[in-house]
């Protein structure tokens, strides 16, 4: 009982940070001295945290409050590619296909050298049986060198590689994840779809 408390104590206290992020921020006067007075936030910023709490939403379970800090996010800035992005992550999750393809695409479009979104729009491409086209994403996401995370799309590879039924290639994939510490076991699992965004 102690834990879930602490657990939904923290949750409030980062969501009440994040919201006190996007209200506004101190200006300074002309002379560096603080004026005292609020600011609206750039668009860009207030953007990628209506995202952030979006992808915090996401991973609890709260698909629908999700959806309404991604409205915000797109509203506030329709070209900012990682909303789309969370957004297909969403539709994924609810079933909804077209939405979620369509907010992929829109998120390639925006950012076609992103690999995280490459990452994520081949994982559904995957999913939805659409093999050769989410290997293709996915190793467009490897081939960025500046890729934070490659072990999560060579994962995701592996699987989608088994699943269309060629084993050499998802062994391929397979031994390329344990470079990254990647256990067998864990690139023989299929990835939770809320840890991958």
């Amino acid at each position: 009982m102690y834990a879930l408390v602490m657990q939904s104590t923290r949750r409030l206290l980062v969501v009440g940070s994040v919201l006190l992020l996007i209200a506004c921020t101190t200006s300074s006067g002309p002379t560096g001295a603080d004026t005292g007075k609020a600011t609206p936030m750039d668009p860009l910023s207030r953007a990628r945290i209506h995202t952030e709490l979006a992808a915090l939403y996401y991973q609890q379970g709260s698909m629908r409050t999700a959806l309404d800090e991604l409205a915000n996010a797109t509203r506030i800035d329709p070209d900012y590619a990682p909303a789309y992005s969370m957004l297909g992550l969403v539709y994924m999750q609810l079933g909804e296909r077209d939405r979620a393809n369509t907010s992929f695409q829109k998120a390639v479009a925006l950012a076609p050298g992103d690999p995280e979104i490459r990452n994520n729009y081949g994982l559904f491409l995957c999913d939805t049986q659409q093999y050769p086209s989410g290997l293709t994403q996915l190793n467009m996401a490897l081939a960025n060198p500046l890729y934070a995370t490659p072990a999560k799309a060579l994962v995701t590879a592996a699987r989608c590689a088994r699943q269309m039924g060629d084993d050499a290639l998802a062994n391929s994939y397979r031994q390329r994840a344990l470079q990254y510490g990647v256990t067998t076991g864990e690139a023989l699992q299929v990835p939770n779809r809320q840890t991958l965004q």
